[in-house]
């Protein structure tokens, strides 16, 4: 199942499906009679990638993620035994991986994805804002390769985090994974969950499902910048990205609803 779902993710992705639009239109154009259908599939296909590299489209799929929860302890620059809301803060700050990949030539936070280590510099200033605080790294890996938790834990270690606080979930494949073998340490306790803003709406959503107590703490924005003028309107293959970033998150929250693993 879980090799079925990244397939149809990958799949689904404009950057899969209108290439090969278009190369059917381009068969149909060059070896049928087809000629009509050919050239429409042939101009959708264009015009699609075209408006989909745009950076206002991107960040008009975007920013209703990244809006969905505000930063955490955005101002802070204290440690506090409560959070702003004057709840007591909680004893743990779970930092969701990222991705990874694996080069024994290489430093561990080198091997870090952007979104891991950008959550994981997030998961550290949230542990030293709150002194008790446990830092949680989850994120598992193939058989024969170095977990993303590991990487995590020794590229906090190497930032200046102490060992003794940190606890490594490192058997999970993806998010339900991650929730799952999360519930068994965290139970119902309040903890923070530190994972990039499009994708913390899905996270939020099974944790809760699963009974769980999550405090939302977005990082690794993609929406920030703002129009830049015309220049904005050239397609760019940055703006292409972030759409799939984003589609990528609406189809999990979809999935994740019809599976009913979220709320």
């Amino acid at each position: 199942m879980f090799t079925l779902k990244k397939l149809l993710s990958v799949l689904v992705q404009p950057c899969s499906l209108l290439p090969a639009v278009m190369a059917l239109g381009l068969v149909l154009l060059c070896f049928t009679k087809k000629q009509r259908v050919a050239k429409a599939l042939l101009f959708a296909g264009l015009t699609l990638m075209a408006l989909l590299s745009l950076g206002p489209v991107a960040r008009s799929l975007v920013r209703p993620l990244e809006a969905s929860y505000p930063p955490l302890l955005a101002e802070a620059t204290q440690a506090s035994a409560t959070l702003p809301d004057g709840s007591p803060a909680p004893g743990w700050v779970v930092v969701l991986g990222g991705g990874h990949s694996e080069s024994r030539s290489l430093a561990p936070i080198h091997q870090l994805s952007e979104p891991s280590l950008v959550r994981l510099a997030e998961g550290i200033r949230l542990q030293r804002l709150l002194p008790e605080s446990k830092l949680v790294l989850s994120g598992g890996g193939n058989r024969d390769e170095t977990t993303e938790a590991h990487l995590l834990a020794a590229a906090s270690a190497s930032l200046g985090a102490g060992a003794d606080r940190m606890v490594l979930e490192s058997q999970s494949c993806d998010t339900i994974d991650e929730v799952r073998a999360l519930r068994t340490v965290l139970g119902e306790e309040r903890f923070v969950v530190v994972t990039s803003a499009t994708h913390l709406p899905r996270a939020m959503a099974m944790f809760k499902k699963a009974g769980m107590n999550p405090i939302a703490a977005p990082t690794d924005y993609l929406a920030l910048h703002e129009a830049a003028g015309m220049v904005d309107w050239i397609p760019h293959a940055g703006a292409a990205f972030v759409i799939e970033r984003a589609l990528h998150e609406y189809l999990g929250i979809l999935w994740a609803k019809l599976r009913g693993q979220a709320r």
